[in-house]
């Protein structure tokens, strides 16, 4: 009786723990490591046990790995002691993995299967944790005492082992989930929104000896065109995986966009110079496979040092610069930040606290410019090009290169693209019908275009401003087809079934191609000013621009000469046939108030 009682206290104490076990698992975070951990030695060890060792199969090995344990080898905190691997059907853990069926064996003496791992011990009991219809991993005890698991351990084990499979493969699907939201889909490095909150983050404890690298490959949009997009994607990927090859496993890489890479690594100057040779060099070994075979590609990189009062935003656009200037030098491709950047830097911090300052007050230094588009034969105003415009308190007109780019590095461009769209809007509903029947061309970052939010912003402003989507066109240039290819399909198909207008920019000079022409819905192309400015005496460049003019008419596109300057310009352009023309010929870009005295002074041609 005294036994049976004993026993009936050991099974109540045991379902006690589960109960135990169970609980603490709706709580649990989504770490595996916490989840065996807790499994080990909050739940089998309570059940009186001498050891346990909790084994996970290793998806890429295939073998069974120790992932936690308590007992002997487990000498410290979630340390273990010569962690061992098993294969599959090695042992009696493998023996239970490759079943899928509990192995209990009373004394290990007589079964040849026995791995001896930190002690020999008597009896063992493996069960196996099923998941989606395999094992993934095994639950194993041993004992010193021969015959000391019964079939209550059995089945205790068996239910520890169930609910600790269903844990498991919730925090596996939330892995995947952040998996897919932090990764950049192509490569599988992290995405520009992820890489920018590590860098958040290692910036926010001071960033000493930590080194942001920069990487863009020479004249990939040309070589993308040339071996197609199939095989640039194999580029990129290539590209991805040196990186991944030279790094710890840990080391913070991504693709942010298109062609451009970014890394951060823990060294000092010279090894951070030695590490971004290293970089470039590996970039220029020959790529293999299909129409890349043999190829070598050509890289430039900047870096700087995460060190200083820099927010993170500013850190990447000094990163930026160095990269173009070492793009600009031809020193070897790689440039380090200096003190010869130190006042740009100055200039890019107060550029960037002015421009958000200036945007959340809704100043008016941010406005709207305009710059007509002018039908060639005719000479009547057809549309303009908005233009964002910055008047700085103390520079007074700041390059929109400059701080478009800081907009960009900083994630201000959506706000700033917004309040450039506002002020265009308002002045189209002034001018009311005598804008009807124009085209207003709205500049459009890549950033914007993956955006949640840029479509709705969009169509409820012109909602707002009682603009007809058919007066606007959103101009996109080749990098923001460098992007994610699904989201900017989307993007563009919700635009074009509103009516919003599609015009690709610098058509001719890079990844823009024919096939770009019949993936995506465009309305219009534009001739990009470097074919234009030679179109006089240039043969090829007017082979260039009547092909271009050639295929818009087939096709039914719009097609726009930029950077007209001189008339011999714009009578090639004329005879070659082309419609629609921009440039100073016609004239510069020019505040609202002018554009609306332009239109009202019914000219055929600005001065």
């Amino acid at each position: 009786m005294l036994a049976q009682n004993e026993n009936l206290a050991a099974q109540l104490r045991d379902l006690r723990v589960i109960h135990s076990f169970a609980s603490t698992l709706l709580h649990f975070s989504d770490s595996i490591d916490d989840i065996l951990w807790d499994l080990a030695q909050q739940a089998v060890a309570h059940i009186g046990l001498e050891d346990c060792v909790i084994y996970l199969l290793d998806e890429e090995r295939g073998d069974l790995v120790q992932k936690a344990a308590f007992g002997p080898k487990n000498p410290d905190d979630r340390e273990i002691a010569n962690r061992i691997r098993l294969a599959v059907g090695q042992g009696i853990v493998g023996a239970c993995a490759a079943t899928g069926e509990a192995v209990l064996v009373d004394d290990t003496r007589l079964d040849p299967r026995y791995v001896l791992d930190d002690a020999s011990r008597h009896s063992e009991l493996s069960v196996p944790i099923w998941s989606d219809g395999r094992v993934i991993g095994v639950i194993d005890s041993e004992h010193s005492q021969p015959g000391f698991f019964t079939t209550w351990h059995v089945e205790m084990f068996r239910t520890l082992a169930a609910m600790t499979a269903g844990r498991l493969a919730s925090a596996r699907l939330e892995k995947k989930r952040l998996q897919l939201a932090t990764s950049d889909h192509l490569t599988g490095l992290l995405n520009r929104e992820a890489f920018f909150g590590r860098l958040e983050q290692i910036k926010s404890r001071g960033g000493a000896g930590i080194y942001l690298m920069l990487i863009n490959v020479d004249r990939f949009s040309s070589l993308n065109e040339w071996v197609g997009h199939e095989w640039g994607d194999e580029i990129l990927k290539t590209l991805a995986a040196r990186l991944h090859s030279i790094f710890p496993g840990d080391t913070p890489v991504a693709r942010l966009w298109g062609d451009e890479f970014a890394l951060l690594v823990r060294a000092d100057r010279d090894e951070a110079e030695t590490l971004g040779r290293r970089v470039l060099n590996l970039v220029a070994l020959p790529l293999r496979g299909g129409a890349i075979q043999g190829l070598r590609l050509s890289a430039r990189a900047g870096m700087v040092e995460l060190a200083g009062a820099q927010s993170a935003a500013e850190t990447m656009v000094l990163g930026s610069i160095a990269m173009l200037e070492a793009r600009g030098s031809g020193s070897a491709g790689l440039r380090i930040h200096d003190e010869h950047i130190a006042s740009q830097r100055r200039r890019v911090q107060k550029l960037e606290r002015d421009l958000e300052r200036d945007l959340q007050t809704m100043s008016s230094g941010v406005v709207a410019w305009f710059q007509p588009i002018v039908g060639i034969g005719d000479r009547r105003i057809r549309g303009a090009e908005v233009l964002a415009r910055w008047r700085h308190d103390d520079w007074g007109w700041v390059s929109p290169a400059e701080f478009v780019h800081v907009a960009e590095a900083s994630g201000q461009v959506h706000v700033l693209g917004e309040t450039v769209l506002r002020s265009a809007l308002e002045c189209l509903e002034t001018w009311g019908d005598e804008t009807r029947s124009l085209i207003f061309n709205i500049n459009v970052s890549p950033l914007q275009i993956q955006s949640d939010r840029f479509v709705e912003s969009l169509l409820s402003s012109l909602d707002r401003f009682n603009v007809m989507p058919e007066q606007i066109a959103c101009e996109v240039t080749e990098s923001a087809l460098l992007a994610d290819d699904r989201r900017t399909a989307k993007v563009f198909a919700r635009l074009r079934e509103r009516g919003v207008r599609l015009v690709l920019d610098d058509f001719g000079t890079g990844y823009a191609s024919l096939d770009t022409l019949t993936r995506f819905p465009f309305s219009g192309v534009k001739i990009d000013r470097r074919f234009v400015e030679n179109i006089s005496a240039s043969p090829r460049a007017q082979a260039i621009v009547r092909s271009v003019i050639t295929l818009s008419s087939d096709l039914g596109l719009r097609c726009t000469a930029e950077g007209i300057e001189t008339d011999e310009q714009l009578e090639v352009l004329a005879q070659l046939g082309c419609s629609l023309g921009q440039g100073w010929v016609f004239a510069r870009a020019m505040p609202a108030s002018e554009f609306g005295d332009l239109l009202r002074s019914g000219l055929r041609r600005a001065a």
